[in-house]
């Protein structure tokens, strides 16, 4: 190892160290139940927008797609900016309605409007879910920290390789992390990693391309293939991320963004609705820039040969880049922005599968019990579901699965039924229990086989892919991701409308009630929402239009195509930021109350809009400045 590598690694470990520092100086703050599963529900707009910008372009969100795009191009960026869109959409239609019921976790939503047997299954197959998706988040620190200094073969536990050794050091940190005091460190501390993560993009970003060989690579087609620059691609054997993948991330990021517990207890811990719907939305603007700044890298370094033999796999490029081109210190803390990241990613997921246990499947067999017998609970399912995740991510590193694959073949069993389930309480009045439990039972059914190879087994064995009709059916690989998110997620909006109609079951007055309850007057529309509104539907036509004329663009296009599509991206969020101002509720007095955590220095310092302001201007002036000392 070299002394550069010793160096930049010890910043990484006194980070870690650090951040369990902050974890257990925030402990303080922690009073109850409530500030460790919620945050006291005292989080502003500005510390929402850090910990989702920090959970989303962190870990497996880019340091998957930047792997991605090394080996075939831009695809992959609209994973991200897709999921930028739906966050901006979700901002205004389902979280209103989830904060006025005043839920800490939305399968207590479920249990109003199914009943128990549909609310105790999902949190059974969220927790299942969760703990699987930690074990994702793990495998990402290991790549980082594998890609970046070559751990050497010889450092090892009994029975496991050097990269599960380290990704069983990760799940240990991850657990006293999240131990330390709940979702308040977990916020906190991944505000402070969004300010490292976007100085480090304007340092790789200028750095990179120089690399790479300076901008004139970016449009030289025999340096980098146009076709690389695609991002909606026909489907076929050559095509690597086709329109179908692409399909797929936007499926699946319906889940994530409108229904996700994960996702939203951020926004159950906001201090009112309107700043936890801000939040969102400024997340979505600032994150779309930022994920092309990490991407570009990746291409430049692609029309390097030194790049081009990469020990640990394409997954490894941007830990090597910060590795290679960024200089010594700078790029430690920046890798160690990234691990910290990753790390506060798997806190989420444990913390949100603890919050789920605790309040939906423990409160209610052992009521009565204090706020301390609630904290160890949840703390001792952090540690077990930690344990789980750390199995499937040995397990996925031992199946030769990257980082994106491991994520999609959980997601695609899960996921699709969970949407429907929970959006069908939202907005199907005539759902009904039965239904919700046939929908679960069909759609994870259905995706589960396909994954295990069910379905290809069935149609040969019973010879069910001769018949005309279902040969269809039969004819399609449902092990793959895609099949499954596509497949599964009309099947079991089918399946929950259909039996909930042929139940025939008339409105009950506790369903007419929580409709009634998640009613609210809307701030109503001015000048600007309009304009606003006019903008976002334009710019939405705009970016549905350019699916279907990308790939025909001609090459003297490209790369100013991705350029343009984000430019119409950020044109729609930003109109949804003024739509929201008219389609949500009437903003809610201030009580003048605050909770003990708003009086820090940590939060008046760094939660608030000058920081961020403050942190985008000068990462725009580095930028240049950085680009032209290079």
């Amino acid at each position: 190892m070299t002394t550069a590598s010793i160096i930049n690694l010890a910043i990484v470990v006194i980070y870690l160290v650090g951040m369990l520092g902050v974890g257990l100086y925030l402990a303080r703050y922690i009073r109850g139940g409530d500030d460790y599963f919620i945050a006291g529900r005292s989080l502003n707009r500005w510390v929402i927008c850090g910990s989702v910008m920090a959970t989303n372009v962190a870990a497996v969100y880019l340091v998957g797609p930047a792997g991605k795009a090394f080996e075939s191009g831009t695809p992959l960026l609209l994973m991200a900016w897709s999921g930028n869109m739906l966050a901006a959409i979700a901002a205004v239609t389902f979280l209103p309605r989830f904060r006025r019921l005043g839920v800490s976790t939305i399968t207590e939503l479920l249990e109003r409007r199914y009943g128990p047997p549909v609310s105790i299954s999902v949190s059974v197959i969220w927790i299942i879910f969760y703990a699987l998706f930690s074990g994702v988040t793990m495998m990402t620190c290991a790549t980082i920290i594998t890609g970046a200094f070559g751990v050497p073969g010889s450092f090892r536990l009994p029975g496991l390789d050097a990269f599960e050794t380290i990704t069983t050091v990760i799940a240990g940190v991850v657990i006293l992390y999240c131990l330390a005091s709940g979702l308040l460190a977990v916020v906190y501390t991944d505000l402070l990693q969004s300010f490292l993560i976007i100085a480090g993009a304007v340092i790789l970003l200028p750095l990179g391309i120089q690399a790479g060989g300076g901008l004139e690579v970016l449009f030289d087609p025999e340096k980098i293939d146009p076709s690389k620059w695609v991002m909606w691609r026909p489907s076929g054997p050559e095509a690597g991320i086709d329109y179908l993948t692409i399909l797929m991330l936007f499926v699946l990021g319906l889940p994530y963004w409108f229904t996700s517990q994960y996702m939203l207890q951020r926004s159950f811990a906001g201090k009112t609705v309107h700043e936890a719907s801000k939040g969102l939305l400024w997340a979505a603007v600032l994150t779309g820039p930022l994920t092309l700044c990490y991407i570009v890298p990746a291409m430049a370094a692609g029309a390097n040969p030194d790049f081009q033999e990469l020990t640990g796999g394409s997954d490894t490029i941007l830990p090597v880049l910060a590795q290679t081109v960024m200089p010594v210190g700078l790029g430690g803390l920046f890798l160690a922005a990234l691990v910290a990241a990753s790390n506060s990613t798997a806190s989420s997921y444990l913390n949100s599968l603890a919050t789920l246990f605790d309040r939906d499947l423990y409160r209610p067999l052992r009521p009565g019990r204090d706020d301390r017998h609630h904290l160890m609970v949840g703390r001792v399912v952090t540690v077990i579901a930690g344990l789980v995740g750390l199995v499937y991510a040995i397990y996925s590193h031992r199946a030769g699965s990257g980082l994106l694959e491991s994520a999609w073949k959980i997601g695609s069993i899960f996921q699709p039924a969970l949407f429907v389930v929970v959006a069908g309480a939202l907005y199907f009045r005539r759902a009904t229990r039965i239904g919700g439990l046939a929908c679960l039972v069909v759609g994870i059914g259905y995706t589960a086989a396909g994954a295990a190879g069910g379905w290809q087994w069935l149609g040969q064995a019973w010879g069910m892919d001769g018949f005309p009709v279902l040969s269809v059916f039969f004819g399609w690989d449902h092990r793959l991701p895609a099949t499954r998110a596509l497949v599964g997620m009309p099947l079991a909006a089918l399946v929950l409308v259909g039996v909930s109609l042929l139940s025939r079951r008339p409105e009950s007055d506790s369903t007419r009630g929580l409709f009634a309850e998640m009613q609210f007057r809307r701030a109503g529309w001015t000048r600007s929402s309009r304009i606003g509104a006019a903008v976002s539907i334009v710019s939405l036509v705009a970016m549905v239009g350019f699916g279907f004329v990308d790939s025909r663009l001609p090459d003297a296009a490209r790369p100013w195509n991705v350029v343009a599509y984000l430019a119409v991206l950020t044109v729609f969020i930003a109109g949804m930021i003024k739509v929201a101002d008219a389609l949500l509720p009437v903003p809610e007095e201030d009580s003048g109350e605050k909770a003990p955590i708003e009086e820090s220095w940590l939060a008046r310092t760094m939660a608030t809009g000058r920081a961020w302001a403050i942190v985008y201007v000068t990462a725009a002036v580095l930028l240049v400045v950085i680009y032209l000392l290079a």
